[in-house]
């Protein structure tokens, strides 16, 4: 199979060389061929691209964070959440405008690759397939396998090259299967998008200093507590209750690190019943208490 680096795609989109990308690690110098695969912190930022051959795919890792993206369909703005991923077709041009601090994997998929997948699949001309675009949609086994790549990433054993390639047809074969014009993947498409939950997200956000039930939220939603349940599970893999604990565990931790307040008061500041109540979810999500996280960030 004859393919040419997709690091070429990577320099005519130009996002990972601007300033105020940091952390930087990338496939540069481990000689892959099927894909180039980067991890970066971001900080905000816009950024028009043109199109490229390859196809890209941005998972979020971390979160949530409003982004913009025009494309030719429209412009579109969401609050992506961490696993949220932006696949982008080869030939797309499209603007992104990034609003919040992001640690991301940018993953560029060869479209050889990807042709010779579809080849071997036997869904008709490879030549005709369009791979669609979304929007900060989650799916659990495409953020396994881009996961896969962030660790070999890591690595940076020669070894992994072959892994790599694996690596490489297995995503093409999700792509086919469930974001491109494919019969089956019409077939399979998800009824529940990121965008589906966002003003629930964005309702626990205006609301975690204070209580709130799960029928509060559903209200904010225009939805019964069941059918919202079952669309963050869905999405996120975990029920409402669990994402506004994360979210209130995140609020303490930029409050312990950019202030001074007591940890009491951030405690109720963040819609927790008490100090000890945020030190046992705190401790539970990060492994350490509120005060060595502060004095740690020190």
């Amino acid at each position: 199979m004859a393919v040419t680096q997709p690091y070429s795609s990577c320099l005519a989109h130009g996002m990972l060389f601007r300033a105020g990308v940091t952390e930087y690690l990338s496939s540069l110098s481990q000689g892959w061929r099927s894909l180039y695969a980067s991890t970066q912190r971001e900080q905000p930022y816009e950024h028009n691209c043109p199109g490229v051959q390859d196809h890209l795919l941005v998972l979020h890792m971390d979160g949530p964070v409003p982004v913009e993206r025009e494309l030719s369909q429209g412009r579109g703005t969401s609050l992506i959440p961490e696993g949220g991923t932006h696949i982008i077709p080869g030939g797309t041009v499209f603007g992104v405008r990034l609003r919040a601090p992001l640690t991301s994997l940018h993953l560029y998929l060869s479209d050889a690759v990807l042709r010779a997948v579809a080849a071997e699949c036997e869904i008709g001309d490879p030549s005709r397939l369009e791979v669609i675009p979304r929007f900060g949609d989650v799916d659990p086994a495409l953020t396994h396998l881009l996961l896969a790549v962030r660790d070999v990433l890591a690595d940076g054993h020669p070894a992994n090259n072959c892994y790599v390639d694996h690596l490489a047809a297995a995503i093409a074969a999700r792509l086919i299967r469930r974001h491109s014009s494919s019969p089956s993947a019409a077939a399979q498409a998800k009824t529940v998008r990121a965008r589906d939950i966002a003003p629930a997200i964005d309702f626990m956000r205006a609301n975690l200093h204070r209580s709130i039930t799960l029928a509060d939220i559903a209200a904010a939603s225009s939805c019964g507590p069941v059918q919202l349940t079952r669309r963050f599970r869905q999405v996120l893999g975990k029920p409402p209750h669990q994402y506004l604990i994360q979210l209130r565990v995140e609020a303490a931790r930029l409050l312990l690190t950019g202030s001074r307040l007591p940890i009491a008061e951030i405690a109720l500041e963040c819609g927790f019943a008490s100090q000890e109540h945020l030190t046992h979810l705190f401790r539970r999500a990060t492994g350490i208490t509120p005060a060595a996280f502060r004095r740690q960030s020190c």
